[in-house]
């Protein structure tokens, strides 16, 4: 094992502990189909299912939806998108009651999920294009002397944040545990 100046402990035993892969995020928009063309003809994403509607009351997926959003969601509209790399996207327009956008879109420590990062070699490009389809871009920040990565943050249409890296999480994020 390594330990890391933060703390962070690296097992070097692959049979020891198993490391999970990520399998899909779940993201709220207030329209659905705008935004499923919006993720795919901006960010690249393939469909993996059509959209459909559920609802609380169905006998047979009502306890499994009580348990994955509560017991005030009573209807909504999902689908599926996949990643290159085979991450989903599972997309959700809630319908009762129906989505709300925060009043202050800079309030990230409320809780849940703060962004969702993708890899890309062109980051202005790509961020360029967010712009170009109703999002938002930050400047590309390449604040890591010595190394060539770069990063931009966005948002979607629907305020939603968008990380942008040059190079994968792995590669990127080894700067930040220097070993003791």
């Amino acid at each position: 094992m390594k330990r890391h100046a933060r703390g962070w402990i690296e097992s070097m035993d692959p049979e020891r502990d198993e490391n999970f892969a990520l399998n899909h995020v779940g993201l709220s928009v207030p329209d659905l189909d705008a935004a499923l063309a919006w993720y795919q003809e901006v960010l690249g994403f393939r469909p993996l299912t059509p959209p459909t509607e559920m609802r609380a009351d169905d006998p047979g997926l009502g306890p499994a939806l009580e348990a994955m959003l509560g017991k005030g969601v009573k209807a909504f509209r999902m689908a599926h998108l996949t990643m290159g790399n085979g991450v989903g996207l599972q997309v959700f327009e809630f319908l009762e009651p129906r989505a709300e956008r925060y009043a202050d879109g800079e309030a990230p420590w409320r809780g849940g999920f703060t962004h969702i990062c993708v890899t890309a070699s062109d980051i202005e490009g790509l961020a360029r294009k967010i712009e170009e389809h109703g999002g938002e871009s930050s400047a590309v920040f390449r604040s890591i002397p010595g190394k060539p990565y770069a990063a931009a943050y966005c948002t979607d249409p629907w305020g939603n944040v968008l990380e942008i890296n040059s190079h994968g999480y792995t590669e990127t994020r080894t700067f930040l545990g220097a070993e003791d």
